[in-house]
């Protein structure tokens, strides 16, 4: 069945509606800039959008040759179709230095400083190549530079949908919901499930890019969750500005009615960047109802970046408070989830998908 798909725009002021449409493939978030030049070694990288509501700085680094010869540098970029605007560079003159060196010796060259631009980009701007123009000003006079940078467009939601729908309850069991989202040029993409008639939720965390360039996660639904109306809610988030869309969906009561097990919940915590080979903890809490669900074990989770498949990284018990953790090393990009297995009088539950950037 064909979704209908709302995409607001979160702002202080409230929400906006923007557009609606089916899903399309997602691209990446990231701008790049190109370009060799006499006063530059290698390649020079940016980061640059166009941004939902308020005005960004965008930023290109490059490395300068023979720093200590330069005395400024200056520069512009121009969008397609729009005035140039002011690049300004963190470059700071060398300030010559008293040395008791050989007036015969010659001076080593200095080493290449790298050197960032900054401006800034509104919603306004258009998205594709934009000129920049970097000027290195030296003792001899002063050349221009050109070079490429690529600008990425607004994030985006173009579909969302939960699998299955309607989500049919079964008694006794744990039904399992997956989401599955299109967004590009985003910096994180989340999600939640939620109910239109009573406060009940399930927060997925962070939903993961596989490579197919979707974004999905998993849940788990208990046979006593309230049926009829619900929502899937996607946040796309990038430098702080974000995107919401919104899918509807439809949750069925259990035949015979609701089984008498307890409900579980399990937090999780991990740091957003490590250093890679370095030792980090997953940690969080394990509920049974609303209190410490005491030396439960539960298993957790481990998929990399850009895969499909979740693998199994082993137990982690919990203590007399609930508490658990576990250690692992940092070895690649990707995301932590955590179980906490059902029984005969207790309920599956999955924790939100949590993201670790090993660099």
């Amino acid at each position: 069945m064909k979704r209908r798909v709302r995409l607001l725009l979160a702002t202080a002021t409230g929400a906006a509606v923007l557009l609606g449409g089916a899903g399309l493939s997602a691209t990446g978030a990231s701008a790049s800039a190109y370009a060799l030049a006499d006063d530059f070694t290698g390649d020079a990288s940016a980061s640059a959008y166009i941004p939902l509501e308020k005005d960004v700085d965008a930023t290109v680094t490059l490395k300068l040759k023979n720093p200590d010869t330069v005395t400024g540098v200056t520069g512009s970029i121009e969008p397609p179709g729009k005035s140039a605007k002011t690049v300004t560079f963190d470059f700071t003159p060398s300030t010559p230095s008293t040395s008791t060196a050989s007036p015969t010796a010659t001076p080593s060259p200095a080493a290449d400083k790298t050197i960032t631009g900054k401006w800034t980009i509104s919603k306004d701007d258009p998205a594709g190549d934009w000129k920049l123009t970097v000027n290195v000003a030296r003792s001899g006079g002063s050349s221009p530079s050109t070079f490429t940078v690529k600008v990425s467009g607004k994030q985006g939601i173009s579909g969302a949908n939960v699998t299955p729908d309607p989500v049919q309850l079964v008694k006794g069991k744990d039904t399992r919901v997956t989401v599955e989202a299109s967004v590009k040029d985003a910096g994180t993409v989340s999600a939640k499930l939620v109910s239109d008639t009573t406060s009940e939720y399930y927060d997925l965390g962070e939903l993961a890019k596989e490579s197919d360039s979707y974004y999905r996660g998993v849940t788990y639904f208990t046979d006593d969750t309230t049926e009829g109306a619900w929502t899937l809610e996607v946040y796309a988030t990038r430098g702080g500005q974000t995107l919401k869309g919104e899918a509807s969906f439809s949750v069925v009561a259990p035949t015979g009615g609701a089984s008498k097990k307890t409900k579980t919940r399990v937090t999780i915590s991990a740091p957003n960047k490590v250093n890679k080979g370095r030792a980090f903890k997953v940690y969080g809490k394990v509920y049974r109802g609303t209190k410490a669900y005491k030396n439960k074990i539960v298993e957790v989770y481990f998929k990399t970046k850009g895969t499909k498949t979740y693998k199994f990284m082993g137990y982690a018990k919990a203590t007399s408070t609930g508490k658990y953790s576990k250690t692992f090393k940092g070895k690649k990009d990707g995301y932590f989830q955590v179980k906490v297995p059902g029984t005969s009088k207790t309920r599956t539950s999955l924790s939100p998908q949590e993201f670790v950037d090993v660099r």
